[in-house]
């Protein structure tokens, strides 16, 4: 029973058992803000592509 016990903080496994550390605070948010940025170059890049293909015609 102690190994389970040793297992299980809080009532969850512990992060560093399942294989993956836990990320600093910095990191997660440089994530999300570079996925945010992507989404937003993806968008204005495809709509600048079709005004520009419509542009032609």
């Amino acid at each position: 029973m102690a190994g389970v016990r040793g297992e299980m903080i809080n009532g969850r496994n512990s992060p560093r058992i399942a294989g993956r550390p836990i990320p600093r605070r910095g990191q997660v948010k440089i994530a999300i803000l570079m996925g945010i940025a992507h989404s937003f170059a993806s968008i204005f890049s495809a709509s600048s592509r079709r005004q520009s293909a419509s542009h032609l015609s």
